[in-house]
């Protein structure tokens, strides 16, 4: 009796472990859509109201709760204490995306839009704006398709290491 409750808490512990782990790939992914819909509610704002900067960023970033909005929220703070873009955009990506699931390669995507932005007149802007939009969609792309392969690859896995486990206690 207790050997088959101590299996049965490894498979499901075992188990639980793989669906964490498969869990990383499904926030990247929203991640990813978080910053693709951050550009083009920003994008919208700069084209239709003008106004500075680091108004538009507070104003946009209070929008939603997730760590795209963060973005722009420490960037309109950062501003207010320091003049150089590129310095606050990088340390707001720091602070709101520090223990996210995005890779370097995501990162880097949002660290060349802050290093473009303001820089240009509105047409520059648009096309900056779409080529962030489109190197987003290829990441979001390559993590569906890891989604769907490795997050059931671990789910899998750790249910039958648990079921290892477990044969070989009894």
């Amino acid at each position: 009796m207790f050997k088959g409750f101590l299996c049965l808490i490894i498979i499901f512990s075992c188990g639980g472990l793989g669906i964490m782990k498969a869990q990383v790939y499904s926030q990247r992914l929203e991640e990813l859509r978080d910053l693709k819909e951050m550009i083009r509610i920003l994008q919208t704002e700069m084209s239709y109201l003008k106004d500075p900067l680091p108004a538009v960023f507070a104003r946009v970033g209070s929008y939603k709760d997730n760590r795209a909005m963060d973005l722009l929220w420490e960037c309109s703070r950062f501003m207010k204490e320091n003049l150089n873009l590129k310095q606050c955009w990088d340390q707001a990506l720091d602070r709101a995306y520090s223990g996210s699931c995005l890779r370097d390669e995501d990162r880097i995507i949002i660290s060349d839009l802050g290093l473009q932005l303001g820089k240009s007149d509105l047409r520059g802007q648009a096309s900056m704006f779409s080529l962030a939009e489109t190197r987003l969609e290829t990441q979001m792309e390559a993590a569906v398709k890891e989604k769907e392969t490795k997050g059931k690859m671990y789910r899998g896995l750790g249910f039958s290491i648990g079921v290892v486990i477990a044969i070989i206690l009894i």
